[in-house]
């Protein structure tokens, strides 16, 4: 029997008190060495089954013998796979469905098969020339429109594994040069003058002392609440972000005393509506950004996580322990926070001055040449 029903992994029949709710499987093998074995969810009548069982041995004919899809379309290989992947490998849904939006009216229905190398870097270009999220008169930023590039390509490449495409379009798409990363660390002065205009605005200056001592995000930080806290363990449970699951994050002293003073207060979850103007204007007043100032030249809430890596490297902390509290999987992705400032640097080289090591003199040798000796016997 090429179709039946599985139930707990075995096969069942008719008399099986689960078969109405059990799943169709499809078990065939093509010639000697080819076997199709899958579940068909959707299938609900064995006639249904059937039907899906022809249609995989369909497939399977055209791709053994190159016969190429020319019935898929961008719109519907995006709606019936790849969400699908989005939904199951728990990626960044929100930033995921922005960029199938984006895509899905530049492709529209055309069909997966016709969209050549060039199509991608049209609309590539027209991305480059097309509005922000926030509709300003700005375009979107090459590392963004490398991002939803990205997606396109992880799309071919779905459709390389679905038998659907030979290639992958996008392998002929090079990526925009992206600008250096700006700096997201504050100086000395940029600190107190930030901490300073804070102490006029109690719930803000709350946030902003958990943020430099906690690895969470901002959106995490005001869905903390009294339910989450277990102040005898020193551990927070916080909702997962980027698609992750909820995890459990320790508490300093700092961020103990100020969530205890947020509950007694009955600050909890932060009762902020209006995050983005006071926020704004602090940074403003404090001479950090600048009125109108750029993406690229503002200083972001975000860049507290900044704050707060550097100053776990500052007291020499492991790395690991680093990407461990900010919960990434790459400790490339780590590094991107793992950022050192000026001062850090300039006492890292100091320390050169008063080693015991030999000392090193520096004599002309005629000309413009330098060589160095050592003043050691």
């Amino acid at each position: 029997m090429a179709v039946f029903k599985k139930y707990n992994g075995k096969k069942i029949n008719s008399k099986h008190p689960a078969y109405s709710k059990a799943r169709w499987w499809v078990y065939r093998r093509v010639k000697s060495h080819k076997t199709i074995h899958q579940v068909i969810p959707e299938a609900r009548t064995r006639e249904e089954a059937e039907l899906a069982e022809r249609q995989l041995v369909k497939q399977l004919f055209d791709k053994s013998y190159g016969i190429t899809d020319t019935t898929t379309t961008f719109t519907d290989f995006v709606e019936s796979t790849y969400r699908k992947y989005v939904e199951q490998n728990n990626v960044n849904k929100g930033a995921k469905n922005l960029y199938i939006k984006l895509l899905l009216k530049h492709f529209k229905s055309q069909p997966l098969h016709t969209i050549t190398p060039q199509n991608c870097r049209d609309c590539r270009s027209k991305l480059q020339s097309g509005k922000n999220q926030r509709k300003k008169k700005s375009s979107l930023s090459p590392s963004s429109v490398n991002r939803i590039m990205s997606t396109l390509s992880k799309i071919f490449s779905l459709a390389c594994e679905e038998g659907i495409l030979d290639r992958n379009p996008m392998q002929y798409v090079k990526a925009l040069p992206e600008p250096p990363p700006r700096k997201r660390l504050l100086t000395a002065e940029q600190k107190e003058a930030l901490w300073k205009e804070l102490e006029s605005d109690q719930l803000l200056y709350r946030l902003v002392q958990l943020a430099v001592n906690m690895p969470l995000r901002r959106g995490q930080l005001l869905a903390l609440d009294e339910n989450v806290i277990d102040f005898e363990n020193q551990r927070v449970w916080v909702i997962g972000s980027k698609g992750r699951p909820p995890r459990s994050v320790p508490i300093n002293a700092t961020a103990t005393s100020v969530l205890r003073d947020m509950i007694a207060d009955k600050q909890l979850p932060f009762p902020i509506t209006d995050f983005r103007k006071r926020w704004n204007a602090v940074l403003i007043r404090a001479k950090i950004n600048k009125p109108g100032g750029t993406r690229e030249e503002n200083y972001h809430f975000h860049d507290l996580r900044t704050y707060f890596a550097s100053e776990l490297i500052r007291r020499n902390t492991n790395p690991l322990i680093v990407q461990n509290l900010f919960a990434h999987s790459d400790m490339s992705i780590t590094n991107i926070y793992a950022e050192t400032d000026a001062d850090l640097m300039l006492e890292a080289v100091k320390q050169l001055d008063n080693s015991k090591s030999e000392t090193l003199g520096i004599e002309k040798a005629g000309g413009n040449s330098v060589r160095i000796e050592s003043s050691s016997p």
